[in-house]
């Protein structure tokens, strides 16, 4: 599985930069899910997750600079703030051994679509139309 049998022309939300950063995203995504079935390896799962989570964060910032004009853009910033806090607790799942990579795997997969397709493409809909 790569990103081109991933990514679908729905996904985009028409802006580049942030079409590229979600595709990274589901890049991310990918390789967590190549390792849902090989748990064994603590470090280099500990290093994807990691990696998974800091580019989340990353990339919720540049999204929000880029939506700041939008009226529902508070909303969406609780939006963020709740993936983020979830993350955090499947980091702490993480440490304490407890941490079902499954539904880590599902729970992005599905959370990044609906986030996409539903709400990002909407907003960046909205600003255009108003550009």
């Amino acid at each position: 599985m790569d990103i081109t049998t991933i990514w679908k022309p729905e996904y985009s939300v028409g802006h580049p930069e942030i079409d590229r950063q979600h595709k990274y995203l589901f890049e991310l995504w990918i390789m967590l899910d190549s390792m849902k079935n090989q748990q064994d390896n603590r470090l280099s799962l500990e290093q994807a997750l990691l990696s998974l989570f800091d580019y989340v964060e990353i990339h919720f910032s540049n999204e929000e600079e880029y939506l700041a004009t939008h009226p529902e853009i508070e909303q969406h910033k609780t939006i963020h703030a709740d993936f983020i806090a979830q993350t955090n607790t499947f980091m702490e799942d993480f440490h304490n051994e407890t941490l079902d990579l499954h539904t880590v795997v599902d729970f992005l997969r599905d959370w990044l679509i609906e986030h996409i397709v539903e709400t990002d493409g909407r907003y960046f809909k909205e600003l255009a139309q108003k550009s």
